[in-house]
């Protein structure tokens, strides 16, 4: 002492559940808005709305893509719309009597979309705008399914109701389908039909969704997880009950990555790669988010990725909300937790987008002068693929553009408590932080600290001072105690990047 630098902020990231005075002097036990890329601590993108406004509150919101035309559709509790980027058109049909707590699934089989609810007969579309959702063929219509995912050339069935018995343990798959068409049959009797139909009633808890992971399907109970392998004639589908008791918390609540899937789990969020299955939060995140997860509306979080930024999304209402007001956000290649607040998302889907409809003037919800998007800027074009949330406002958000979320500004800090500078026995004078920003000149970041005499006691907010990038060499700020503490944040629109930071630190003594 008395500079300490401490480099490669970014490195490790959120660990809220970690004891403060274990971690690293580059770990954060605390953040609002931030992620961590590059070994750097940046604040969140905001997100602008995408294309048309949405004629329902959409709860569930899926690309799809014909030979002509792309679409983004969406399904609210009484109506489904097709969103080309200039036409908003509704293709419901018969209108869905489902609730909003009904999850939707679904998913494209050889070029049609499959929707369904789970409350009634399960629908298709072929992309054509002037014909609407017709009831999936040969389908019984007095049959239901909890979900339906494509698999290969087949629908997957799960949890299926027949003349109001319900089967909870039933996995039922359809023939295959040709290119361009449905599934011919349902009929597990049919010998010339790849069909199949199997109780996987080994494990008792309820069936909740399914994804491909290469040649197979992992089909996701509450607390545990087969893999059906399609082995053709005459046996069709071998399964085989995955070992460990890790199932999905709810549907909806896993994606698909390169490393595998990422499912939030009753009690943990893990990455199942097929070889083995890992906790991603333990030690950093899981306690925090099992305690302000809101136990009655658990079952509206859903689980999205962001591949552009090698992330995911796990989506969750926090305690006393309905809707998902809070993501943590997993990336990947560095390994690391942010966080970013939502405004009450109902669903999150990855696809290609037109270019005409998010990226124009007129939707960008940002005044020109607090516009910054240009000094760190995600363009797209005619190709590219971006995540979209649909939130009850109604509104489908282009995620991780403009400054704002829709036009409203938002505050990004990360903290730290605890900080020892190896020193834990000493009482130590913090007089002056020196950061390393990138940010827009003007840019002003206020810097705030506090000191707490025990490691069990909360930190005493003890002053703040402003830092103006492009003005300001460091941020005076004084503190003393054994254990410091110190924020750094922002409440403008303005993106900033914090790479390290050098303390002006004195030790004082042990008392």
């Amino acid at each position: 002492m008395p500079q300490v630098q401490i480099a490669e902020l970014g490195s490790i990231g959120l660990a809220p559940d970690a004891i403060p005075q274990d971690l690293p002097p580059n770990a954060w036990t605390g953040g609002r808005n931030v992620v961590f890329r590059d070994g750097t601590v940046q604040r969140v993108k905001g997100h602008v709305q995408f294309s048309n406004t949405p004629a329902v509150t959409p709860y569930y919101v899926t690309p799809y893509q014909t030979a002509t035309a792309r679409f983004w559709v969406h399904a609210g509790t009484a109506a489904v719309y097709a969103d080309d980027g200039a036409t908003l058109t509704d293709i419901t049909g018969t209108a869905p009597t489902g609730t909003a707590a009904d999850r939707w699934s679904g998913g494209t089989l050889n070029g049609v979309l499959v929707m369904n609810n789970g409350v009634d007969v399960p629908t298709f579309w072929g992309g054509d705008t002037g014909v609407n959702l017709a009831t999936l063929t040969a389908w019984d219509a007095n049959w239901r399914a909890a979900c339906i995912r494509p698999w290969r050339k087949q629908l997957v069935a799960l949890d299926v109701t027949k003349s109001g018995t319900r089967y909870p343990h039933m996995v039922k798959t359809s023939s295959s389908a040709l290119p361009g068409a449905i599934p011919a049959t349902w009929d597990e009797a049919d010998a010339s039909a790849d069909t199949y139909e199997t109780d996987l009633a080994e494990t008792p808890d309820k069936l909740i969704d399914a994804m491909p992971m290469g040649d197979m399907l992992v089909v996701y109970k509450e607390r545990s997880r087969y893999a059906l392998q399609y082995i053709g004639f005459p046996d069709v589908i071998r399964p085989q009950r995955l070992p460990g008791e890790v199932g999905m918390l709810a549907r909806g609540c896993g994606v698909q990555t390169p490393m595998g899937h990422v499912v939030l789990a009753p009690g943990d969020v893990v990455i199942h790669s097929g070889q083995e299955t890992r906790s991603i939060l333990t030690g950093k995140y899981r306690r925090m988010l099992f305690a302000t997860l809101d136990s009655t509306n658990y079952a509206r979080s859903f689980v999205t990725a962001n591949p552009e930024r090698a992330e995911v999304w796990i989506c969750y209402p926090e305690a006393g909300q309905t809707n998902c007001t809070r993501a943590i956000i997993w990336n990947w290649e560095s390994n690391t937790l942010g966080t970013r607040d939502l405004d009450n998302a109902t669903y999150g889907a990855f696809g290609q987008i037109n270019y005409t409809a998010g990226n124009t003037w007129d939707v960008d919800a940002d005044s020109w002068d607090s516009d910054s998007s240009a000094w760190d800027a995600d363009e797209y074009a005619q190709t590219s693929a971006r995540l979209l949330l649909s939130q009850s406002a109604p509104l489908i958000a282009l995620a991780d553009s403009g400054s704002t979320f829709a036009g409203t500004d938002f505050a990004s800090y990360v903290e730290k408590s605890g900080m020892t500078f190896g020193e834990p026995d000493r009482v130590k004078l913090l007089r002056s932080i020196t950061p390393r920003i990138e940010a827009p000149s003007g840019t002003v970041l206020t810097f705030t600290v506090g000191a707490a005499m025990d490691a069990e006691q909360a930190p005493t907010i003890q002053g703040t001072a402003t830092y103006t990038v492009g003005t300001t060499r460091k941020a005076d700020v004084f503190a003393s105690g054994r254990f410091l503490y110190l924020k750094i944040g922002s409440t403008s629109g303005a993106p900033w990047r914090l790479m390290s930071l050098s303390a002006d630190v004195e030790p004082m003594g042990e008392f």
